[in-house]
């Protein structure tokens, strides 16, 4: 891509979502925390549900039979960074649009590698499903994936277990090269190897075919960044499956989430409307 071509200070402005904004990340990212913290209560459910040993190894699950369909929540932050509960805020705006929502930690870089974070979450998700069986939650699935979470949510999308139950995949704001992350900063904590690089860029391995996929990214974002979401949609439409393509006008890399997951707002009540024709199918 054309990215390689770049300098270290554009690969960073165009590919750093931290760089991008600014100063301004440390008061947005206190807002989510604070709007979690004040919303949490409206969350009905178990928290902290163990999948393995590993205190990143979480999930919590707000779902009902009356749910219209179950959405699993994949957060971002590079895969170094962030927690589920940062957006419960979020969790609260799609239960009150009428979803069931599970929102699932793993742990994180430095401490393991991208190859590991995979590999647990796909543990993650296979007792996820079990456990929902369990309940006698039947309902679809669909993954939704912020930034790293986007691309989680991709690879998920192989797992056997979630495979008949998949019905979507939202990917908001992701990153799918991985290439261009050992040329910045942000290698200093992921160290990607080039091994990883290859068999885990999702142009190089894309995800199931057979789920309907919404991609969106912000229009306030740097250039190459939405050219990330437009690749992978394209990939995904040549390959042949059914994609909706959404950029998001005056939208930076998180207030994108704030966005989509209300319903009440304009851009996220088209997301709604997508989701819940996913429901009849």
């Amino acid at each position: 891509m054309t990215w390689k071509k770049w300098s270290h200070s554009d690969l960073e402005k165009q590919f750093n979502p931290r760089a991008a904004i600014g100063e301004e990340i440390t008061t947005i990212l206190a807002g989510w925390e604070a709007a979690s913290d004040e919303r949490r209560v409206e969350l009905e459910g178990n928290f902290d549900i163990a999948y393995g040993d590993h205190p990143l190894m979480q999930y919590d699950c707000h779902v009902k039979s009356s749910d219209k369909l179950i959405i699993i929540n994949i957060h971002g932050g590079y895969f170094r960074a962030f927690d589920k509960s940062g957006m419960d805020s979020h969790v609260a705006d799609l239960i009150k649009s009428g979803f069931g929502v599970v929102n699932i930690n793993y742990p994180l870089c430095p401490e393991v590698t991208l190859t590991s974070i995979v590999k647990t979450l796909g543990i993650g998700i296979s007792h996820v499903m079990e456990y929902l069986e369990a309940k006698g939650f039947n309902q679809k699935v669909v993954l939704l994936g912020h930034s790293a979470g986007a691309h989680l949510g991709m690879h998920l999308s192989h797992e056997p277990v979630i495979r008949k139950k998949l019905v979507g995949i939202v990917a908001l704001s992701g990153v799918f090269e991985l290439g261009f992350i050992q040329e910045i900063s942000i290698q200093d904590d992921v160290h990607l190897s080039d091994h990883e690089v290859n068999k885990l860029d999702c142009l190089n391995f894309p995800p199931l075919l057979g789920p309907k996929y919404y991609i969106s990214a912000g229009g306030d974002e740097p250039s190459a960044w939405i050219d990330q979401s437009w690749i992978m949609a394209n990939l995904l439409t040549k390959r042949g499956d059914d994609v909706t393509l959404h950029v998001c006008a005056g939208a930076h890399h998180f207030n994108l989430v704030d966005y989509l997951c209300d319903g009440n707002h304009l851009d996220g009540a088209v997301l709604k409307t997508w989701i819940n024709a996913l429901c009849k199918e």
